[in-house]
């Protein structure tokens, strides 16, 4: 009976001390665990300036997108498609020899829906709508190929988009300036404050900062409103900017 006895508190003993190592164990692993790493601009413990830089390019556009199309209206689909067929491809034709290539012409829209009389319920007829994106990389010629579109039928002509054929140039000129300005400041309110620039440590660049492009509002819905001398089209300067967050460290 005394065997049984001393058994048991032997095995109850050995419970308890199971669990507290088990218990130690799992405190141990609570008190271990990582905290989240905090975001950090350069490096910590460091002596350092964190500043933000500008830059600026101004370039002339060397390329512009029009919509240029044609709308027809018959009292029949048939009627109002054939004439609108035949006006789009004056058109087209009239751009290629003009030097458009076919790389730069690209559908953007067509339609064709009913037109109702002045109470809104009888069908009067059919009107078909068909337009084109043009590319124009010829400037100096887009006043002189507007007008002759319009004269080889087209009757819509819906804003010009200026652009640039190299724009990873121009953002790179004004991504250098950027970290030059961002530079001169640095270095401006180290001298201010007794110190000096040491090594850049952290470069990052701002996205969503680059200039939208200039548009020109045009829109032309009668055959002879653009007859006559050519279309004047001025271009003007497209301004590209950057802006960078530099940190240098300080001596």
């Amino acid at each position: 009976m005394q065997t049984r006895s001393t058994t048991l508190i032997g095995v109850l003993l050995g419970a308890v001390l199971v669990l507290a190592l088990v218990g130690g164990a799992f405190a141990a692993m609570s008190l271990q665990q990582p905290t989240p790493a905090q975001a950090q601009a350069g490096v910590a413990g460091m002596r350092q300036i964190t500043v933000i830089g500008n830059g600026e390019v101004r370039v002339a556009p060397d390329m512009a997108t029009v919509q240029i199309g044609v709308e027809t209206s018959a009292p029949t689909t048939q009627e109002a498609l054939a004439q609108n067929t035949a006006q789009a491809q004056a058109i087209i034709d009239q751009m290629k020899q003009l030097g458009i290539d076919d790389k730069d012409l690209q559908t953007s829209g067509f339609s064709i829906s009913p037109t109702y009389d002045t109470n809104g319920r009888a069908v009067t007829g059919y009107q078909v709508s068909n337009m084109v994106m043009v590319t124009i990389r010829d400037l100096d010629n887009a006043g002189t190929l507007l007008d002759q579109v319009v004269q080889s039928g087209a009757n819509r002509i819906y804003g010009i988009n200026f652009g640039l054929s190299d724009l990873k140039t121009a953002q790179a000129q004004a991504r250098d300036a950027a970290i030059l300005d961002g530079r001169d400041r640095a270095d401006q309110m180290a001298r201010t404050s007794g110190a000096t620039l040491g090594t850049v440590l952290v470069i990052t660049e701002n996205v969503g900062s680059a200039s939208p492009f200039p548009m020109l509002d045009m829109a032309m819905s009668a055959r002879g409103e653009a007859m006559g001398a050519p279309v004047p089209v001025q271009p003007g300067e497209q301004v590209i900017t950057a802006q960078v967050q530099l940190t240098y460290e300080l001596r």
